[in-house]
């Protein structure tokens, strides 16, 4: 890469995260070295791209502009490595937030594949199912299970999760088993409190019930423990509760009935160029949802 694409990148990184320290984290490099970079770059175009104070560095209008023909530039330089085969010797790192449960029941598999093809990628995986900010954190695209609200992000459905509503045998004794979901209103529902609906939960007979109960978790596996406990019926992705519907800790609810499956994305920042390395997790990952019949 030519002198003048490594200023660019540092520019473009500096723009996209916000900051000089935060750019020099996310290329593994100093943040006087990108100071530099970003200073011979305006000397080379005789411009100033960004209007300096004390405290904060914010784009002048010939920074703006040149910041999408630098991005649109990085990323033709990418797919011109790419398309002579650059992507056989892909290397560098990526960094992928997942949700908990589907990181374990499926992604990991996905990238341990995905590594023996490029072994000179490194993946660094942040488990959560909250939804972080994808700049901020240095992201370099996020998996998602869920309905998207408004949001400035690329987003690309690749599968569906099937849900399945559970309870312990013990709690289906002491309470009985609903027949209909209009009957959940009358049991302790165990909710997730990620869940975009809020305490509705909607079957695929185009019914839908308020729900309520008196414990409610922000991770599935708190959901699933809940459960196994004796709390009440909980709502969540099948891949949750196989092992424990196999060996009989949990029973199915309304099985003739199945909670609407939940949309998965992969999310990328809108206007980020997008790294040879990163398309090809993405478009891995991608036929390797598209080939398992439990995500669609």
């Amino acid at each position: 890469m030519s002198e003048f694409s490594v200023w660019m990148g540092s520019f473009v990184a500096a723009v996209e995260v916000g900051s000089f320290s935060r750019a020099a984290r996310m290329l593994e490099t100093s943040q006087s070295t990108v100071s530099k970079h970003i200073a011979a770059l305006e000397r080379r175009l005789n411009t100033r791209l960004f209007n300096r104070t004390t405290r904060i560095s914010v784009l002048t209008d010939e920074g703006a502009i040149f910041y999408e023909n630098a991005r649109r530039a990085l990323a033709a330089l990418d797919e011109a490595e790419a398309s002579v085969g650059g992507l056989g010797k892909a290397e560098g790192m990526l960094r992928v937030s997942l949700p908990l449960t589907l990181a374990e029941s499926h992604v990991i598999r996905i990238l341990a594949r995905f590594l023996q093809v490029h072994p000179a990628i490194e993946i660094d995986i942040r488990l959560s199912d909250h939804a972080l900010n994808l700049v901020a954190d240095n992201i370099d695209f996020s998996i998602r299970v869920g309905q998207l609200g408004d949001s400035q992000m690329i987003a690309r459905k690749i599968g569906v999760a099937r849900r399945m509503a559970v309870a312990s045998p013990e709690y289906l004794a002491r309470a009985g088993p609903p027949s209909t979901p209009a009957q959940l209103a009358d049991h302790n529902c165990i909710l997730y409190s990620l869940l975009s609906s809020g305490p509705v939960w909607s079957f695929t007979d185009g019914s839908s019930v308020n729900v309520s109960g008196n414990f409610r978790a922000d991770n599935p596996n708190a959901l699933r423990i809940a459960a196994l406990s004796g709390i009440g019926i909980a709502v969540n992705a099948r891949w949750l509760f196989e092992a424990d519907l196999k060996s009989g800790a949990l029973v199915e609810v309304l099985p003739d009935l199945e909670p609407t499956p939940m949309p998965i994305h992969i999310m990328l920042p809108s206007g980020r160029y997008i790294a040879s390395r990163t398309r090809a997790l993405i478009e891995f990952i991608a036929a390797e949802f598209a080939n398992d019949p439990e995500l669609n």
